[in-house]
């Protein structure tokens, strides 16, 4: 659950806080991690490139230095990952059926692709809780979504 709105920090550190006590357990997968990073790595590196782009990022990373700056958040939160994984996350597994199977889901709730193995996954997996800030998932009706609540410190609103 990483949101760049300053406003719901609290409420995602504090959901994250419940993962790490394994008061409550989180899984995700590799795709998750995946979205997490490149926010972070993009969020980093719009701090130091005039005109940010995809391109101009690309073109930036070719530069040893400015790469290893640029990484420095992105391996940290990767270890927080790793260590999260020792209180209550879990991190699932995605293989081409489960991707070949989400196909189906993002095609029948208008998903983007990442989104639509997100859903196929839960499905395979029987997990029928989300926390997600993306309204995309709004149109299925078969999970719960678990919303940070926008400057209101540790709280999540069912959807």
């Amino acid at each position: 659950m990483l949101n760049p709105d300053p406003n719901y920090a609290q409420a995602c550190s504090d959901f994250l806080r419940l993962v790490e006590t394994n008061k409550i357990k989180g899984i995700i997968t590799p795709h998750i991690m995946d979205e997490v990073l490149f926010k972070i790595l993009v969020a980093e590196a719009a701090q130091h490139i005039e005109k940010f782009n995809i391109p101009n990022l690309k073109k930036e990373l070719k530069n040893a230095s400015f790469s290893s700056m640029i990484y420095k958040p992105v391996k940290e939160y990767s270890d927080y990952l790793t260590e999260l994984t020792y209180g209550g996350l879990e991190i699932l597994t995605v293989d081409a059926i489960l991707v070949e199977k989400s196909i189906d889901g993002g095609r029948r709730y208008g998903l983007l692709t990442t989104d639509a193995i997100h859903l196929s996954t839960v499905e395979q997996y029987g997990i029928s809780n989300i926390a997600t800030n993306d309204s995309d998932f709004e149109r299925v009706k078969s999970i719960n979504i678990y919303k940070p609540e926008r400057s209101a410190p540790g709280n999540l609103i069912s959807k």
